[in-house]
């Protein structure tokens, strides 16, 4: 599957940051991630910390599919607003979710912070910001009560608030407190230089073709011919593990984003918030370690690699013209544009865990919180594998 167009920004910025060979000869290992990107790494990482043999095997180069192409905002808020959750997916699935989205930001913080150059993790807070007086009343009114209950922290901004503090126009908007973001291509290269330092395997370049069950475990025959024997293997690849599954669980789309030169000024606005709006699909913006802004969406319903490309320059200037309705003050001049793919779910919740062959399981982290499920699906499958049991595994399980 094309993930992305050709030159996502994170991979021209920060460039090839270590080599990984490809597999040479037959191994075996108590868990085979299949993946090499950031859900592959926050599982890889977790799972070798718990002192089980970890094997990590990609198809292409490491970090150079949908990771080097996210825009990487890590927020508890899920593309499906609490109160409308609670309605489709049940109070408790619904309200649990948020809570394990919101404590994964510091989880992904702690390894960040831990790393040579902290891979570029910041906190800010996030604004949700009123698109129109209607949704204002209706959508962000009964969500702020819903947040409220839950005990997140939250305050709703009326429309002068908004203008005084942040600089643009809106009916109003829910501040929330915990939020941030990363440079994902660092923090999936560092977190598998980890691995490989304690003695782990990453491979990429190494492409599974099969696998068959074979006493307690597994034996994959890779597209090389080469075997793995594993007691384990976790699909971890990304939009494209739905390749190995035989019904389909989620719809692809087609989202844009661009990057701007450096800008001057250090604060653009109130605490250089994450910035996203009440529309379908939504716009969102947030500023860059390096003092640039970064502005997404304009997404469309396909998934054709061919037209996706086609039309960045197109919507590089429909976003360019959204961000400049915001903030006509603040000049945006874009130093990269491009598309990539994006997965949503029936309910906006990820799929972790097992499908329908013991032993193989899935880490799923679809929607605009793939990086905070991931770490997510981390501690469930460790738990899975060392304990035989997740207390959290029923959230997201393919029966729900």
């Amino acid at each position: 599957m094309n993930l992305h167009s050709d030159y996502p920004y994170w991979m021209i910025k920060t460039g090839l940051i270590r080599s990984f060979p490809a597999l040479d000869k037959n191994l075996k290992t108590d868990v085979l991630v299949v993946g090499g990107g950031i859900t592959a790494a926050l599982v890889g990482q977790k799972l070798s910390a718990s002192g089980v043999s970890v094997t990590v095997v990609d198809k292409g180069h490491i970090g150079h599919g949908s990771t080097s192409a996210s825009t990487a905002i890590l927020q508890y808020e899920i593309d499906e607003p609490l109160f409308r959750l609670k309605d489709k997916a049940g109070k408790q699935r619904a309200e649990h979710s948020y809570i394990l989205c919101q404590d994964s930001i510091d989880k992904i913080g702690e390894l960040a912070l831990k790393t040579t150059d902290k891979s570029d993790f910041e906190y800010h807070p996030s604004l949700y910001f009123a698109e129109s007086k209607k949704n204002y009343k209706e959508l962000l009114l009964p969500e702020f009560e819903a947040r409220k209950q839950l005990g997140l922290d939250v305050e709703l901004l009326d429309e002068k608030e908004v203008h005084d503090r942040f600089g643009f126009a809106s009916p109003g908007a829910i501040r929330s407190a915990k939020a941030a973001h990363i440079n994902p291509y660092k923090l999936c290269h560092h977190l598998f230089e980890e691995m490989t330092d304690a003695g782990h395997q990453v491979f990429s370049h190494t492409e599974i073709k099969s696998w068959r069950r074979s006493g307690k475990g597994y034996d994959v025959k890779l597209k090389n011919e080469l075997n793995i024997q594993a007691k384990y293997i976790i699909i971890a690849c990304g939009f494209e593990s739905q390749h190995f599954l035989d019904k389909k669980v989620s719809d692809f789309d087609s989202t844009y984003a661009m990057v701007s030169l450096p800008v001057k000024d250090k604060v653009l606005w109130e605490d250089n918030a994450i910035l996203w709006n009440t529309g379908d699909p939504y716009l969102y913006v947030r500023t860059t370690a390096d003092n640039r802004i970064i502005i997404g969406g304009r997404d469309d319903e396909f998934s054709s690699a061919i037209k996706r490309d086609k039309a960045v320059k197109r919507k590089q200037k429909e976003l360019l013209k959204d961000f400049n309705k915001l903030f006509p003050r603040i000049k945006f001049e874009v130093d990269f544009a491009w598309a990539g793919t994006f997965a949503k779910t029936k309910d906006s919740l990820p799929y972790i865990g097992p499908y329908k062959e013991p032993g193989v399981f899935y880490a799923m982290g679809y929607g605009g919180n793939g990086i905070t499920f991931s770490q997510i699906a981390s501690e469930i499958l460790t738990d899975l594998i060392t304990k035989k049991k997740s207390k959290d595994a029923w959230l997201f399980a393919f029966d729900r």
